[in-house]
């Protein structure tokens, strides 16, 4: 149980030493360096600390609430959150051991009797480990260790400095062609040394493609993927989630909504050329409301032709489109490989503006938010816990962005 919130500077300090994020005489060098009075208000001195780089705002957020566990596993301490899903929480971390930066995703204990999501987990894990190239996350280890409220299975993996295609189109509309075709091309070359390694990824989407500053591409989250070597994982998602329908609805190829047991790489270059029709266009192929209705359309209908939605658009670029979504597997480019070569003249590597900085704010709030979501669902609906939460949290966030600009 988290202990009750400080009001002052005595108080903060004391949950800050039980953090371990700062050791004594750490806090009583801070306290001296930056004339901490006794009577401050606790959230000044998180803003002063933050000022001074001695903690991260997140780490702030969770002390200015009373909670002082859960900042570290093993020899990884949590920074920031860089990002939250059904398999658990995803936290910028670093490796206290060597100073090193990386990404954490943990699976905690109340999902570790969960077949499935276990399943999901250890396979991307697998996936990530036996991959090693420019356009894919690196997955260094998985590890189960004694958490605060149980063993916990967690992954260490490569830190991406960058934003989603998602969240890229989200913030700046769609992208321009030449660009487009770049991020397409650099995801399909990661595709292709996946499925060379016997890896089908089946959740190719904007979500899980990430990019940096300088314009080069990762793709992420092999949770779903499929693994030639890997038939007891593949079964255990099959008996959770059925041999239909591993995937994302807007992305998954027509085959893969039959039978996601039953698919090749070309179902991935399907779900490649829906990520590419909403980077190029800003809308999905098939914005319907209903994920039945997405399914179907998936079998069954054509997008709006991406011609009459972008301009100056090379003629070229709607024929490759078509056929990376062919409906059928044969009809479609066989390989990645070729997905490549048919894109690589119209490729342009740009630079992409963004803070990171700002991303993880955006993110943290993001994750509060889905959190008071689900407690104001444990209360009966009600959004009163919720909403006090948030205020306090508002007021918080204001002082340490006033004080820390």
């Amino acid at each position: 149980m988290p202990m009750p919130a400080p009001q002052v500077t005595d108080e903060f300090l004391e949950i800050l030493e039980k953090s371990r994020l700062l050791t004594h005489e750490q806090i009583v060098e801070v306290v001296e360096e930056l004339d901490l009075q006794a009577d401050a208000v606790s959230a000044d001195v998180a803003a002063a600390l933050i000022q001074a780089g001695k903690i991260t705002r997140f780490q702030a957020d969770r002390l200015l609430e009373g909670r002082h566990r859960g900042f570290f596993i093993d020899h990884y301490r949590s920074d920031h959150i860089l990002g939250t899903g059904g398999m658990g929480w995803l936290y910028l971390s670093t490796d206290i051991d060597s100073g090193n930066q990386v990404a954490v995703k943990m699976l905690p204990k109340r999902l570790e009797g969960d077949a499935g999501m276990a399943a999901r987990f250890q396979l991307e894990a697998i996936a990530g480990m036996k991959l090693n190239h420019p356009n894919i996350v690196r997955t260094f280890e998985y590890q189960r260790t004694e958490g605060v409220y149980g063993d916990v299975f967690y992954v260490v993996m490569e830190l991406v400095r960058g934003v989603s295609i998602e969240e890229l189109v989200t913030r700046n509309g769609p992208v321009p062609w030449p660009q487009a075709c770049d991020v397409i091309r650099q995801a399909a070359s990661g595709l292709q040394h996946a499925h060379e390694n016997g890896t089908i990824h089946r959740d190719v989407k904007p979500a899980n493609l990430l990019i940096d500053t300088s314009g080069h591409l990762k793709i992420a989250d092999f949770g779903l993927s499929k693994i030639e070597t890997e038939a007891d994982e593949e079964f255990s998602l099959q008996m959770i989630f059925g041999h239909d329908c591993l995937g994302t609805a807007d992305y998954i190829a027509p085959e893969q909504t039959l039978d996601s047991n039953a698919v090749d790489g070309r179902a991935d270059i399907y779900g490649l050329g829906c990520t590419f029709y909403a980077t190029l266009t800003g809308k999905l192929p098939f914005p319907l409301k209903s994920a039945k209705q997405k399914l179907e359309a998936q079998r069954t209908r054509k997008p709006r032709p991406v011609a009459g939605l972008v301009e100056n658009l090379p003629a070229e670029i709607p024929a490759i489109l078509e056929k990376m979504m062919a409906k059928r597997p044969e009809h479609r480019f066989q390989t990645a490989h070729d997905v490549c070569r048919a894109l690589s003249r119209f490729a342009c590597r740009q630079p992409v503006e963004f803070s990171f900085e700002d991303t993880l704010r955006r993110r943290a709030d993001a994750a509060r938010k889905k959190i008071a979501a689900k407690q104001a669902h444990r209360t009966g609906g009600s959004s009163v816990v919720a909403g006090r939460s948030a205020t306090a949290h508002s007021a918080i966030e204001t002082t340490i962005r006033d004080k820390t600009r």
